[in-house]
């Protein structure tokens, strides 16, 4: 025999093999989903869920393979017995997804059984094919109740064509609530026969009823329009247009009439806006950004002047989502109104269909006006993009007046224009003191680590207001150089040649928020300066700190100095350090609360104490909140640290840290407290 004659021999042998195997596998399957379903049979509700999950998962394995036909035809078999309702309810909820058209004889029968209409309807309106619309259309008849609507309703969601003839009919049923089904049906379906069914309807039927066909009839104009036929859809539209009908009838319809328009559509707009009809006004604007072309828009602002106050605001905002800058000279129209309201919504369109000749419009009526104009003015200038603007808004800066210069300002803040820092500069040195904060604020957005050395030179000539805001300004551009790049050099520069006290205090605030760690040594050597006031000046700066370093030198002014106001401040400081986070044990920052509370003085300082003492998690922080829960003085502050720190020790030491709670629960007047510590011993029981 042939070398490949006997290879192909044996693959065929092999296959066989393999195909008998299998198909031995899927008969085994069966048979083991025979003996789950005998289990499933006698189910009910609240019975373990075991078998169902198994047998959900044979469905779920056996999908696409030969034995699915075996077990669909099980699944048919166990409907048709006396199996439970909750069994039965497990099968059509399986044929709702594994189930065909060889099911259709099972379910059907039990489509008009009240008991189980609701579960078969499930299962078969999922399953494709149209012996299933035909079980559903042969059971209408013969059903009734609960079980004829729900009939009705899968028919519709169905979209079955040939039962449009008797659902037409059923529109016309003594029960309301078979009727209002059969039109809602035929709004689903949508077909010719269907809308002809409910055009005749419509001017028939009453109350709820006709709601519900003029609602269908909406739906079929609806589907045309997706269709194209936006000829006949307008048709129906401009029929329910018609004063006689409910106002959400009408608000529809005259959206249908204007989306589908076509050519027509500017006329459209303009119709409604000329008829007075205020809630279809409304209407118009809703769709307007739908239907934008520029002549449309250009029509639809050509009636601005036209409409009343509240309906000129509702157009310009429509305006503004079209985003055409076509209507821009209507818009500056309307911000001149009479109306308040009208010339708010002009401003705020500006925001998107302005552009760089509106500046000077939004700028002055920011810097006159006060409220909503002035918000709305202030938001469109900051809204509008393009760099043309970023520069109409710079160069105006150098002759405008004060308030003017304020608003640009801002502005120059608000958009980030970098390129806007030397003008920044030089109206931080002008002569009115509000146009220098703003600029001095607004350098802090703007300016860059090369703005360095002129901002500190102006912060050292400064004084009063200017100079607390020139510190934050320094300090947030100071920040902008990384931490590895010494971001203080320039200000200890600084420092070093500086000759006035109040410089010098300036200029050690600004080392203290920056936290560069080559400050240290400079400040440190401050703390011995002969001037007092340069002296407290180092302790703050020092305070601010923004790790715990200085902590030891700050507690030793504490404890040694002779100066009350360098010991308090000294010492809030220290408080502060002790409540940064760090990686030091609870114990010691236990044990630096204890000296700082060894060392207050005042009431304050010790509120301090027990305000930092609340974030330290552990027992012995616990123990000593909870020794000042019978201080007068500071009552509160101890019941809140041990309602906070409670939540940390409830577990490790329960008895000890309810008893507090209890306490905390019995004495404490803040609610906040008393809800914490509530929750706290009901989450402990």
């Amino acid at each position: 025999m042939n070398r490949w004659v006997k290879v192909a021999a044996v693959t065929a042998i092999i296959l066989f093999v393999v195909f008998a195997e299998s198909r031995a596998l899927a008969a085994t399957d069966v048979n083991a989903f025979s003996r789950m379903l005998g289990k499933i049979k006698t189910y009910d509700f609240g019975d373990s869920r075991a078998d169902i999950i198994k047998a959900e998962d044979m469905i779920r394995e056996s999908a696409g393979r030969p034995e699915m036909k075996d077990i669909e035809k099980q699944l048919d078999d166990l409907l048709k017995s006396d199996a439970t309702y909750a069994a039965k309810d497990f099968v059509c909820r399986q044929l709702s997804v594994v189930g065909t058209e060889a099911s259709v004889p099972a379910l059907a029968p039990m489509l008009t059984d009240a008991k189980y209409s609701d579960m078969v309807r499930y299962a078969l309106q999922r399953i494709d094919g149209a012996a299933v619309n035909e079980a559903l259309r042969e059971s209408l008849p013969k059903a009734t109740g609960k079980a004829k609507v729900g009939i009705i309703n899968t028919l519709g969601v169905r979209g079955c064509t040939k039962a449009v003839p008797a659902l037409a009919g059923l529109m016309g049923d003594a029960n309301e609530t078979t009727a209002i089904a059969a039109a809602a049906a035929l709004g689903n379906i949508a077909d010719p026969c269907a809308t002809a069914a409910l055009a005749k309807a419509k001017d028939k039927a009453a109350g709820a009823l006709r709601l519900q066909v003029l609602d269908s009839y909406l739906r079929c104009a609806d589907r045309l329009a997706a269709k194209g036929q936006k000829d006949a859809a307008s048709v129906i539209y401009k029929q329910l247009n018609a004063p006689s009908e409910p106002l959400p009838v009408r608000t529809a319809a005259v959206c249908g009439v204007i989306m589908t328009a076509g050519d027509r559509t500017s006329d459209a707009i303009v119709e409604v806006l000329k008829s007075g009809d205020k809630p279809m006004q409304t209407a118009a604007f809703g769709v307007l950004k739908n239907v934008a072309t520029t002549d449309v828009v250009k029509a639809a602002a050509g009636e601005l002047p036209n409409l009343a106050p509240v309906q000129q605001a509702q157009l310009l905002a429509a305006l503004a989502d079209c985003g055409d800058g076509v209507v821009l000279s209507a818009v500056l129209s309307a911000a001149k109104s009479d109306d308040e309201s009208v010339r708010v919504a002009a401003l705020a369109a500006l925001g998107v269909l302005g552009n760089a000749t509106t500046v000077d419009l939004l700028v002055q009526t920011a810097a006159a006006e006060r409220g909503a104009e002035q918000r709305a003015a202030r938001e469109s200038l900051y809204r509008l993009r393009g760099s043309d603007i970023d520069r109409a808004v710079v160069d105006k800066l150098t002759d405008a007046e004060p308030k003017i210069k304020v608003e640009l300002i801002r502005s120059c803040d608000q958009r980030l224009i970098a390129d806007s820092t030397p003008a920044l500069i030089e109206a931080a040195r002008d002569t009115d003191e509000q146009v220098r904060v703003e600029a001095i604020k607004a350098l802090r957005t703007t300016a860059g680590p090369g703005e360095l050395e002129t901002l500190i030179d102006l912060l050292t000539a400064a004084s009063g207001t200017q100079q607390a805001e020139l510190e934050k300004t320094v300090v947030a551009v100071a920040r902008k150089i990384p931490a590895d790049k010494n971001p203080a050099e320039k200000v200890l520069a600084a420092l070093s040649v500086a000759k006035g006290t109040d410089a010098k205090c300036s200029l050690l605030n600004v080392l203290g928020r920056i936290g560069d760690p080559a400050a240290m040594p400079v400040l440190r050597e401050a703390l011995g300066d002969s001037d007092s006031k340069v002296k407290s000046a180092a302790i703050r700066a020092l305070s601010d700190w923004p790790t715990v370093e200085p902590a030891a030198d700050l507690l030793s002014i504490a404890e040694t100095s002779g100066n009350q106001l360098h010991r308090t401040l000294a010492l809030r400081g220290y408080i502060r350090l002790t409540g940064l986070d760090s990686d030091r044990p609870a114990e010691e920052t236990v044990a630096m609360y204890k000296k700082a509370m060894e060392l207050s003085s005042e009431p304050v300082e010790k509120r301090m104490v027990l305000s930092g003492l609340a974030n330290t998690k552990s027992f012995e922080a616990l123990q000593m909140a909870a020794g000042y829960l019978d201080d007068a003085e500071l009552k509160q502050e101890a019941e809140a640290a041990v309602a906070q720190i409670a939540e940390a020790t409830i577990e490790e030491h329960p008895q000890e840290t309810k008893e507090l709670l209890r306490k905390v629960l019995e004495s404490s007047t803040s609610e906040t407290v008393r809800g914490r510590a509530e929750f706290l011993l009901k989450r402990g029981n």
